[in-house]
């Protein structure tokens, strides 16, 4: 600037060439310092006016060669600089190379301006000198413009990156707030398919369940348009929907075997304090008898996210046993504390008795992977918690459905 300031208070002096040059290439650094565009249609213009320009002077300029001239030749180098770091910056790798190219090629041959002029002529050595090292000044600009560009590209890269994980955790709402739901509906329909051929009085009775959970199931896909229409937040995003082995969201009003029944609209989070409504609910459609054992103290001060995994365990561990193991005749769900690798740890076990599990007649197989829920997919939320989930058969007999998940220092739920 302070060159730049010098060489406009000799312009009188230098004429119109030189002045001229160097006000073109000034002019286009401002230009698209203030437009910050990327696009060929400003850059590629702007960019070969100034280094033709620059060009045309360099060749047709006769003197004289003194210090004004030199003031406004080094405002024009560092212009010309500026100009080449803006190229290999912004433009595509193509036009990038094509226009640094040029404009190097303005910067070597400029000092040709004073060695061609001053009196005495400047030799052959001298002049190749001043242009080599003028060289160095275009190379260290280029090298300027590299360095930017690959910090842009990272940049890009990064945001890349975020906007996925942003879609994954708009796929995550999805499946939490209506495909478990749907699964609840579908879960529901099996129970009373199981209990029409014995009981089909207690069948019927699960039909105003089956509506309420398909109204929970529509109230969760309006949540996740909101989801995906607004920026989620924290709390909305931590809420899962319910799948429930033969299980809905309780009614607002009184309560179920003494426990109170929260207040719940479509984004309401679903975790280990629901678990006595979910088993009383289990235990209304049918065998086995499902029983809940929580240790002391071992719901206080849950996280949240252990908290709402856990529940989504427990319901799956069910799902499975009502869909496999129906001729069980207990399930037994512990939680207990536990320790992980030196830390506190949350641990699960849901257990049932099954002799020979195997699939209850007449239900339509699942494939794998339905509703984006099941035990794989736990097991890797889990690990991302850093737990594990374990699942495999409990001797003498029966299955296991097992997480322990360490808990954070400090981390209300």
């Amino acid at each position: 600037m302070v060159t730049l300031i010098v060489a406009t208070a000799t312009t009188p002096s230098v004429g119109p060439l030189i002045s001229g040059s160097g006000s073109v290439t000034v002019a286009a650094v401002l230009m698209l310092t203030a437009w910050r565009s990327r696009r060929s249609a400003v850059l590629l213009p702007t960019m070969l006016i100034a280094a033709g320009t620059s060009l045309i002077v360099t060749f047709t300029y006769q003197g004289p060669a003194r210090t004004a001239a030199a003031n406004w030749w080094t405002a024009e180098t560092l212009a010309l600089m500026a100009l080449v770091i803006f190229s290999v910056r912004r433009a595509t790798v193509s036009t990038a190379l094509g226009l640094s190219t040029l404009l190097a090629t303005s910067i070597i041959l400029s000092p040709l301006r004073i060695t061609m002029n001053v009196v005495p002529r400047a030799s052959g050595a001298e002049t190749l000198q001043l242009c080599l090292l003028w060289a160095i000044f275009a190379m260290a600009a280029a090298g300027i413009g590299v360095y930017l560009r690959s910090l842009d590209t990272r940049s890009l890269a990064r945001a890349a990156a975020e906007r996925r994980a942003e879609r994954i955790s708009l796929a995550r709402d999805l499946h939490d707030y209506a495909a478990h739901d749907i699964s609840a509906v579908v879960v529901l329909v099996e129970a009373a398919q199981v209990l029409a051929v014995e009981h089909p009085q207690q069948a019927l009775e699960l039909l105003p369940e089956i509506g309420a959970a398909g109204v929970q199931a529509l109230q969760a896909m309006d949540h996740t348009v909101q989801l995906l229409s607004e920026a989620p937040s924290g709390t909305e995003r931590d809420g899962a929907a319910e799948v429930a082995s033969g299980s809905v969201p309780p009614r607002e009003a009184g309560g179920e075997n003494g426990v109170p029944r929260p207040k719940r609209g479509p984004g309401a989070r679903r975790d280990l304090s629901e678990l006595p409504a979910l088993v009383a609910r289990f235990n209304r459609t049918g065998t086995p008898e499902a029983v809940l054992e929580v240790a002391d103290g071992v719901l206080e001060r849950l996280p949240a996210d252990v908290s709402a995994l856990g529940y989504r365990v427990v319901v799956e561990a069910l799902t499975n046993v009502r869909r496999h193991a129906a001729a069980a005749s207990r399930v037994e769900i512990v939680l207990s504390g536990d320790t992980w690798r030196g830390d506190d740890a949350l641990r699960i076990v849901v257990t049932d008795d099954a002799e020979h599990p195997q699939p209850v007649p007449g239900l339509v197989d699942r494939a794998t992977g339905v509703g984006g829920t099941g035990i794989s997919g736990l097991a890797d939320r889990a690990a991302a918690l850093g737990g594990e989930l374990t699942a495999g058969p409990h001797p003498p007999h029966g299955w296991s459905v097992s997480i322990l998940v360490p808990l954070p220092g400090e981390t209300p739920t």
